[in-house]
């Protein structure tokens, strides 16, 4: 007869859990969903096309039970609404250390674990599709020789001591008018990364990105009585994150912060037609200004699917 695979709970570490010893794939596991924060297994799997599906699945297994990563409670209801769907990974503590250890890279001295029983549903989702958008385009570059994938925590690496030592080193002020309101405007972007591309007279061309994911849910544009108001700056909308974006450009803020010029804006949300809504959006209220050349800001959906780059790459 077989051996019969014994099973746990998912979201509970019961029973003996044998000590392993990390190996190099473990290694880049850790760092992968340290720099995406939630990864689903599905995800990890075409990463790591290299291992067997059941042989990954097993490991994430064991990772999780001795505190390497990490299941975020917020996705349990994922398994009370109908077909079971891929695991959602995050760091624990142990891994936490072990990728500040190995990798050199700021992890913070705050709870993992406690961090991501604080993620919502909602906060969760939204996260799970920058990652998604973010692993379609670390596959699609290594199939291109020619370009290379530049993660945050290597812009980060080269960036101002300032920003080094920030606490949220992706965020900085803006200050944004607009009619009669003054307003600092926070940006964030939900990934920040870089592309360095290989020319075939063998120079290298480097550019950045700041990453927005879309899913929806926020007013592009107030209507024309509340635009002109002065709360307007004070309420979350696309066209006040199109105007903070344009205002850090005019001004280089994203030098100051990161070091690096000429970074463009990427907005990947749901429909072709919402994403057309965003362009139109940015060209009547932000590009007519002046000040900011049109090729600053993209726009695509997850509809598009021609080009896994956006025409980020010319």
């Amino acid at each position: 007869m077989g051996t019969v695979r014994k099973s746990y709970p998912r979201f509970r570490r019961e029973g003996g859990t044998p000590r392993i010893v990390l190996t190099e794939d473990d290694f880049a596991i850790l760092l992968c969903i340290y720099r995406h924060r939630f990864v689903r297994a599905d995800d990890l799997y075409r990463l790591f096309a290299h291992r067997s599906r059941d042989r990954l699945s097993r490991r994430l297994t064991w990772l999780y039970r001795n505190q390497f990563l990490d299941r975020p409670i917020a996705q349990i209801d994922r398994f009370r609404e109908g077909p079971t769907q891929a695991l959602v990974y995050g760091l624990d503590n142990a891994g936490a250390r072990v990728v500040a250890e190995r990798f050199g890279v700021p992890t913070g001295s705050a709870d993992w674990r406690s961090r991501n029983r604080a993620f919502t549903r909602e906060n969760l989702d939204h996260t799970l599709a920058v990652t998604r958008f973010m692993v379609d385009l670390e596959l699609a570059c290594r199939e291109r020789p020619d370009l290379e994938l530049v993660a945050f925590d290597a812009i980060l690496a080269n960036a101002p001591e300032a920003t080094r030592a920030a606490p949220l080193p992706m965020r900085w002020a803006v200050p944004v008018s607009w009619s009669m309101a003054r307003a600092q405007v926070q940006i964030m972007p939900d990934a920040i990364f870089g592309l360095k591309a290989s020319r075939p007279d063998g120079s290298l061309v480097q550019s950045f990105v700041f990453l927005e994911v879309d899913r929806g849910r926020m007013t592009i544009s107030p209507s024309a009585q509340n635009i002109e108001s002065e709360a307007f700056l004070y309420r979350a909308t696309l066209l006040r994150k199109l105007l903070a974006y344009a205002e850090s450009w005019r001004r280089d803020l994203h030098q100051a912060r990161f070091g690096f010029r000429a970074p463009r804006v990427l907005f990947v949300t749901t429909t072709r037609a919402r994403a057309e809504a965003i362009r139109e959006c940015a060209q009547s209220h932000v590009l007519a200004r002046g000040g900011v050349p049109a090729g600053v800001f993209l726009f695509g959906s997850i509809e598009d699917g021609d080009d896994p780059f956006f025409g980020l790459i010319p």
